[in-house]
């Protein structure tokens, strides 16, 4: 199961707002994905700040599969990447504004990247005298077409309010197709274009990497550095604890063991995991339920007998525990059982028993 991921939650609302007001998300489609404004920052007392708070990533590629959804402003990622907006700016925005120069920025950017969004990641080469950035989304996510062009456009609109001169780039190479609105990309990506590339990147004159940082400041340089790497920690720590409450629930599932008992093991107290936890997009309740179904899918395709997973998995009866899998896998046990059950035979291959699954 691949760990559930974090994102800015400034970022995330940022990009609500934006879609929202420009008519592409309606608010239909936002509660059907269960995205609700007030949700989004935690505003109470003892919150971090909103630039410092995360919502799962979840949030985020629901966002911009809304956006690729709509047909009227099938450009909304282009529009997107020429916002600069101040008022957004999460953490590390906001300590990239302070850098001496774009080299340095942009060194600090492809670190921390992760502190906005994990599943994007940049890198920078020499090539033929140019500087080339290449973007890579994690594979297993399915950013939508919008969500480069916003990533990509955003850089070079980045670069360009930070040094108080406009670049323009020298090429620029999508892995999608050509789109029906090509004729918007010259503004934001130069006149040097090529699709269904290998690569996502844009290459920019080599000068752009000495371009100073108009508002380049070493006293909140290191300021927001030290906020930088303690929100990372807090980020990589949460993630610990996601871990750590799942291990000991897996272990202690048999035993009927609830909260109290996790909570006592990791020596917190129950509004401290619950709050962790929410910042880490998930809860007790749903780290329980996830443990639950993969062990119970295991267990019975295992052969085991429905009424041991049932106490195994600290059920309270047999009825409750089938009623679970039936929701969780749209059929019962028996027929999980039935689909992969494994059959010995007495065979052999090249003097070697073989086992014949069915």
């Amino acid at each position: 199961m691949r760990p559930r991921t974090t994102v800015s939650a400034i970022a995330v609302l940022d990009l609500y707002d934006f879609l929202r007001d420009r008519g592409v998300a309606t608010d239909a489609e936002l509660l059907a994905a269960d995205l609700r404004r007030e949700n989004l920052i935690d505003l109470s007392g003892d919150a971090l700040p909103p630039q410092e708070q995360r919502l799962p990533e979840e949030y985020l590629i629901a966002l911009w599969r809304i956006a690729a959804s709509n047909a009227t402003l099938p450009h909304i990622g282009l529009l997107a990447g020429q916002i600069y907006n101040p008022a957004t700016r999460g953490v590390l925005a906001n300590l990239l504004c302070h850098c001496d120069d774009v080299a340095e920025a942009l060194q600090v950017f492809q670190h921390h990247i992760g502190l906005m969004n994990p599943s994007e990641h940049w890198s920078s080469s020499i090539d033929e005298g140019m500087l080339m950035l290449t973007i890579s989304f994690a594979p297993d996510r399915a950013y939508p077409r919008p969500a480069i062009e916003r990533s990509m456009g955003a850089l070079v609109t980045w670069i360009g309010v930070l040094t108080g001169a406009p670049v323009v780039p020298i090429a620029c190479a999508f892995t999608f197709s050509r789109q029906p609105y090509d004729w918007r990309y010259p503004a934001v990506f130069g006149s040097a274009l090529s699709f269904d590339s290998d690569i996502n990147c844009v290459r920019l004159p080599l000068e752009v990497l000495h371009r100073p940082i108009r508002t380049a400041d070493s006293y909140l340089k290191t300021l927001l550095m030290e906020r930088v790497s303690q929100v990372r920690r807090t980020v990589e720590a949460e993630g610990a604890l996601v871990r750590r409450v799942r291990q000991h629930i897996r272990v202690s599932l048999h035993l009927g063991s609830g909260i109290e008992d996790v909570c006592r093991a990791l020596h917190v107290s129950r509004p401290t995991l619950y709050r962790r936890l929410k910042r880490e997009g998930t809860s007790y309740t749903e780290l329980l339920a996830a443990e639950r179904r993969e062990l119970a899918y295991s267990q019975i395709r295992q052969g085991q007998p429905v009424a041991c997973v049932s106490d195994n998995l600290g059920f309270k009866d047999v009825s409750t525990f089938h009623r679970a899998f039936r929701r969780w896998f749209n059929q019962s046990p028996r027929a999980v059982r039935n689909a992969s059950c494994i059959v010995w035979k007495r065979a052999t291959v090249a003097g070697r028993p073989v086992i014949v699954e069915r």
